[in-house]
């Protein structure tokens, strides 16, 4: 299995994690710091067309992958950031902590 192919796995196992989670404690679209950039990525989306959950979703989190899977090569090439099997996951270097 290659890097992009475990990275793409483990996001998909994490995007499962979050079923379930309560939205409104942390409502991103109503973040003022933000501005409500993300709710108006949703009304993009909606634009001219009625789309189910799973449709927004994916529109909204196509490009997570692959921005995951470059900013860990980026931070790995770096020495910022390895990937530990013993440790089970990713984990900051020793000059990190």
């Amino acid at each position: 299995m290659s890097k992009s192919e475990f990275v793409r796995t483990m996001v998909q196992a994490g995007r499962k994690g979050f079923e379930g989670v309560d939205s409104t404690s942390n409502p991103q679209g109503s973040d003022p710091e933000n501005g409500g950039a993300f709710e108006s990525r949703i009304v993009s989306e909606l634009e001219g067309q009625t789309r189910s959950w799973e449709e927004l979703l994916a529109a909204l989190t196509e490009d997570v992958e692959s921005r995951l899977d470059e900013a860990l090569s980026d931070l790995q090439a770096q020495n910022r950031v390895r990937y530990s099997g013993r440790e089970g996951g990713y984990t900051l270097t020793e000059h990190e902590h």
